[in-house]
């Protein structure tokens, strides 16, 4: 009977976990690290086990009972870059995670597991796309080591495999594995870009459970090999020719007579151009004396919340910069860990590339973009005063003999009100955001008409091409609702536009399955 009650106590915590986990994920299955409070805390682990997957509780203080759900992820992750092990039941343990409290049932947090005593679980934000040479402690919550991996690697094998999908919701970015004998455990790591990354062709990422064949990049260098994805069920996603033998990087020597771009492995439009004669007498960084014959050069985009001292700025899009000597070793790091500048003896040209996805995502007024690095020296991050934005484009240009280890695209927040009474008096409509929204697979998109009008209200993916429309015809004033059932779709960024006599709107939705 008191192991009954034992069972029927924890799976009353456990779904009291479930509801405090609705809340803690968004409608898209990620967690938000923005609503998660860091949280340094020390317990006793209470493991049930009666589950098919044992569950994880905290008891902080002693008294026996569950003060926290600890979340470690799905129950085959480990990681790949310490010797961290899920603790056992009654084990004396100091988490270090982000924690978002249940308040609306009181019943107690939910942890997000960064470190378990002083040991890296897991960072959250970790741009897999860009872990060619397997997965580091990263920046953020950890140690501010980059995820800037040199040439150390093997080369790309291509590889035709097929298997059934395997979807990791919960880091803040979808992880695609790949399960290629029915386990139910991952077996490739699918490597499909950064989650702003799609293809001309607008074939869309697959859905957890999917069968899916596709040929890719095999990389073995990883715990769990990785796969550079190259084709999705016959349809190209990514040009095998871009990666090139360092997968965006480049030695650039002393003696070089021609320049050498660098670029960003997944955006042939993210990168920096040096020119002969770079070579500078002294080092700095690592290397601190004179400075190498050969360097080799790499320049990665990152999530923006991977970029350390943020502080005010509202970051766009952030790009870790590195470069390393024959030796392996980073110039850009200072004191163990990155975060250090090098000065060339020419101009380096900077291009940098932001999506409308990203633009839109983040809110940001676009002709309010500036460039800025982060000065080692004063520590604080400087504008570049010359850059050139080219809002047609969604470019931005400069040059400088100055190579910081981070770079930031920011920009002023654009302001939006809840209210729509502005449109409705300039334009004669509005159109609000539509709900809810992340939406799987209905949403309801409402406006408003201060006349009668002939109305159009049209989808588009990603890439802006019309998906359907929804509206055609002569509407009367007042409001208006239209429920918008994406079944049909795949997962991925929408927008809707409601063209009223010639005049439009467009907002942005996320579709997730």
């Amino acid at each position: 009977m008191q192991l009954n009650l034992k069972r029927i106590f924890m799976l009353a915590l456990f779904l009291a976990v479930v509801v405090s986990l609705q809340k803690s994920f968004a409608d898209d299955g990620h967690f938000h690290p923005d609503s998660l409070t860091a949280i340094t805390v020390t317990g006793n682990v209470i493991v049930d086990s009666s589950f098919a997957h044992a569950r994880y509780f905290l008891d902080a203080d002693n008294d026996g009972q569950a003060d926290y759900f600890l979340n470690f992820g799905p129950w085959w992750y480990e990681p790949d870059s310490s010797g961290a092990v899920r603790p056992s039941d009654g084990q004396t343990v100091t988490i270090e995670g982000g924690v978002e409290k249940d308040d609306e049932h009181n019943t107690f947090s939910v942890i997000v597991v960064y470190q378990i005593d002083g040991k890296f679980w897991r960072n959250p934000t970790e741009p897999t796309w860009d872990m060619m040479g397997g997965h580091q402690n990263g920046m953020g919550h950890h140690n501010n080591m980059g995820f800037a991996f040199g040439w150390m690697h093997d080369s790309l094998r291509t590889v035709a495999l097929s298997g059934t999908v395997i979807a990791d919701t919960t880091f803040v970015f979808t992880n695609f594995y790949l399960d290629t004998n029915s386990d139910s455990l991952p077996d490739y790591f699918l490597n499909f870009g950064p989650p702003w990354y799609q293809p001309a062709n607008g074939i869309q990422r697959p859905r957890n459970g999917d069968f899916i064949n596709l040929t890719a990049g095999l990389l073995k260098n990883h715990e769990i090999p990785m796969l550079l994805v190259y084709t999705l069920n016959g349809q190209e996603w990514r040009d095998s020719t871009v990666f090139g033998p360092h997968f965006g990087g480049g030695w650039i020597y002393e003696n070089m007579k021609e320049g050498r771009y660098i670029y960003s492995p997944f955006d042939s439009l993210d990168g920096m151009f040096v020119h002969p004669g770079w070579k500078n007498g002294m080092g700095h960084g690592h290397n601190g004396g004179m400075m190498s014959d050969s360097l080799f050069a790499q320049i990665l985009e990152v999530f923006p919340q991977n970029i350390p001292n943020r502080g005010q700025n509202h970051v766009l899009a952030g790009y870790e910069i590195a470069m390393f000597n024959p030796d392996g070793s980073n110039n850009m790091w200072m004191d163990g860990m990155n975060g250090g500048h090098i000065n060339f003896n020419s101009n380096v040209d900077y291009k940098l590339h932001y999506t409308d996805i990203q633009l839109q995502g983040e809110r940001i007024n676009e002709a309010t973009i500036e460039v800025k690095y982060w000065d080692d020296r004063s520590q604080s991050w400087v504008s570049v005063s010359d850059a050139v934005l080219n809002q047609q484009e969604n470019t931005i240009t400069f040059s400088s003999d100055e190579v910081s280890n981070y770079v930031i695209l920011s920009g002023e927040q654009a302001f939006t009100s809840v209210s729509e009474q502005p449109d409705l008096t300039v334009k004669g409509f509005s159109l609000e955001q539509n709900y809810p929204n992340p939406f799987n697979p209905v949403t309801t998109i409402f406006y408003r008409l201060s006349q009668s009008a002939q109305v159009r209200l049209t989808v588009y993916n990603g890439l802006g091409q019309k998906i359907r429309t929804l509206i055609s015809g002569i509407k009367s004033a007042g409001e208006h609702r239209f429920t918008f059932n994406a079944q049909a779709l795949s997962s991925g960024t929408y927008y809707y536009e409601l063209n009223v006599n010639g005049k439009s709107i467009v907002k942005k939705m996320n579709l997730i399955k």
